[in-house]
């Protein structure tokens, strides 16, 4: 990854980014065997019908929130114009906001799961545990969260992803499942996966956790 400068606000980095790289970023999960949906499918098997789904850093809700939207009431968040433009054409049903996840809020205990797929490295790795405990308390007593994210420490940096630059931050896997479980939530399953992204093999964490 290219160095670029890191005195662009990150925030706007990832924004920007992913409005330039929408149709190339969603041919990468349709080029490659992702573990995304195979983890999706356990969250599934464990949600009632008609459950209230938070995505965060949803994209253009292909695939996750389609395939969440079949029996599900979704509602999705992500910083790029553009990915939540594609995400309301994809899923008409979904509710589709443009936000910041180190700020958005909702009501407590508003949601049965809370879904987040390589959304969290892009936020400041200071937000990280606020993050974890905002969405405690979005969770209904007993609802879900199921996180996908990068298995890497960096201290954060912008660098050159998909021919645009990108903005990166994250703990190490054993410090998220720490905040994870300070937040108030008890891991249930978690695994490291490798998958295919431009030819590059990429290790992240996957976690499936429940409100305590």
């Amino acid at each position: 990854m290219s160095h670029a400068s890191d005195k662009l606000d990150p925030k706007q980095v990832v924004a920007q980014g992913y409005d330039q790289v929408a149709d190339a970023y969603a041919q990468l999960e349709h080029a490659a065997t992702w573990p995304r949906m195979r983890w999706l499918e356990k969250l599934l098997t464990l949600l009632p019908s008609g459950a209230s789904v938070l995505d965060l850093g949803c994209g253009s809700g292909d695939p996750a929130d389609i395939a969440l939207a079949h029996q599900h009431q979704v509602t999705g968040i992500d910083i790029s114009e553009a990915q939540i433009i594609k995400a309301r054409q994809n899923v008409p049903s979904g509710t589709f906001l443009l936000g910041d996840l180190g700020s958005i809020s909702f009501s407590p205990e508003s949601f049965d799961a809370v879904v987040s797929f390589y959304t969290l490295e892009h936020l400041p790795r200071e937000e990280h545990a606020a993050i974890f405990g905002r969405i405690a308390a979005w969770l209904k007593p007993g609802g879900y969260l199921l996180l996908g994210t990068e298995a890497a420490e960096s201290a954060g940096s912008v660098g050159t992803w998909l021919g645009v630059p990108m903005f990166f931050s994250s703990h190490d896997s054993a410090t998220v499942q720490h905040l994870i479980n300070a937040a108030g939530m008890v891991i249930q399953e978690t695994a490291i996966e490798r998958q295919i992204e431009q030819g590059q093999e990429i290790a992240y964490l996957w976690v499936l956790a429940q409100k305590a």
